[in-house]
């Protein structure tokens, strides 16, 4: 194997690496809280992925509707035409969409974004710059929603224009979206919000949960999606009990089935076998023969007892030790090839780039 060929398999293992973080999936909350909100990325991102996950529907058959028309530019949507290569090229008749554009110029015949989104409410959002936030999807025929991705503008201090950002593109699965939707906006009362961050193994208290009620009023939820993804991003996540599912019995991972415990250190003996010899009467086991007819020669008959014990017992433990021992011998011998394959690879390996270097 030459050196090119080397430096080839290398490029191409870096570029696999660069597209999997440039389209990560985002498959809970627990992963939300691993994107930089707040930071790199602006929390008008998370708003609008709330809001766009409360304003569709699923069918019976777990794919997603929409709600509105794209074509008609509600909540700022119109074609993308993926000129910058962010997204897979899609199949002949499908194309992408692209949705919040929170300027007003842009949809004057269409449904307006609500306030939250669109930064209105200030206390929401912070000073955060606007307007930079996208959600990206596909169509299956006229209403039905395919591939589902977030991602952003560069900001306008970087003069990037109007380009997304590949390395903050993000897709978005429907189990996402389900949890999202828990945060609707009726629900706002106190059990309500307690019971969604109990569900998300938030340590919210019911103190903080009534300051953000009093905060934030009918969007609450919010609120409290906004604290339980960036608030508790550094903190460890508890076990969620209210959605977790039912585990089978715990086992040793990579240890065989042992038999039940045995006396240690002692051979395994054969079951017990019935000995026909009891101690006290009756005797049912004991088969005591008469004595033959009595003959003229005057000698007197002697009854005889007949005992099933087994033969060569010591062997038979002997027996079971050996095929104990047996059993180890598998085990131990693939353990050693399984090392000296590993050696046998490095030594390869460590000769193909030596002789590619020379």
């Amino acid at each position: 194997m030459s050196e090119s060929h080397l430096m080839g398999f290398l490029v191409l293992f870096l570029s696999i690496l660069l597209t999997e973080s440039a389209n990560g999936i985002l498959n809970s909350i627990d992963d939300l809280k691993k994107i930089p909100f707040g930071r790199s990325v602006p929390k008008h991102s998370l708003a609008l992925l709330h809001f766009f996950a409360n304003n569709i529907e699923f069918d019976n058959n777990d794919l997603i509707e929409l709600t509105f028309e794209p074509d008609h530019g509600d909540y700022g949507t119109h074609h993308y035409g993926n000129i910058e290569g962010v997204l897979d090229r899609l199949p002949p008749g499908q194309q992408w969409y692209t949705l919040g554009n929170i300027n007003p110029m842009i949809n004057l015949n269409g449904i307006s974004l609500p306030s939250y989104v669109t930064g209105q409410r200030n206390h929401l959002l912070g000073r955060e710059e606007l307007n930079r936030a996208r959600i990206l999807f596909s169509l299956l025929g006229q209403d039905t929603i395919d591939q589902v991705f977030i991602t952003q503008h560069y900001p306008a201090s970087q003069g990037q224009g109007t380009v997304y950002d590949p390395v903050h593109t993000y897709r978005i699965t429907i189990a996402l979206l389900r949890e999202l939707r828990q945060f609707s906006l009726d629900r706002r009362q106190q059990s309500e919000l307690s019971e969604i961050g109990t569900n998300f193994g938030s340590a919210i208290n019911n103190d903080k949960l009534l300051s953000i009620r009093n905060k934030f009023g009918q969007l609450a939820c919010v609120g409290l999606l906004l604290f339980i993804v960036i608030n508790e991003r550094n903190l460890p996540c508890r076990p969620n009990r209210g959605r977790e599912t039912k585990r089978p019995p715990k086992q040793n991972v990579g240890e065989p089935k042992l038999p039940p415990k045995q006396n240690v250190g002692e051979p395994k003996l054969p079951p017990k076998q019935n000995v026909r010899v009891l101690a006290s009467p009756p005797k049912p086991n004991i088969r005591v023969l008469a004595s033959p007819p009595k003959r003229n020669n005057g000698t007197s008959a002697t009854p005889y007892i007949s005992l099933d014990i087994p033969e060569n017992d010591c062997n038979h433990r002997q027996l079971d030790l050996v095929r104990h021992n047996d059993q180890c011998c598998p085990t131990a011998c693939k353990i050693c090839v399984g090392i000296i394959t590993i050696i046998i690879a490095i030594t390869i390996i460590t000769i193909i780039i030596y002789k590619s270097r020379t």
